[in-house]
């Protein structure tokens, strides 16, 4: 079970989400509390999918920033 509750995402948001990530996943439905943020973020995902990095590099970029920022990943 979610601690935190999860909504419903609006219909244009679901529709970029699945174009951009390729589904819904919970991590849109916790942030959809704040509509503002859930457009930002999946701004950024879009700008993320369009880099010209190889695919391995960009995972590595990744793990790398998660490393610097003390993230468990």
């Amino acid at each position: 079970m979610a601690l935190v509750p999860l909504r419903e995402v609006a219909d244009e948001d679901r529709q970029k989400a699945e174009r951009y990530v390729g589904r819904v996943l919970n991590f849109h439905r916790v942030v959809a509390h704040s509509p503002e943020a859930l457009e930002g973020f999946l701004a950024l995902s879009n700008a993320l999918r369009k880099m010209q990095l190889d695919r391995r590099l960009r995972e590595l970029a990744y793990l790398r920033a998660a490393q610097v920022n003390h993230c468990q990943y």
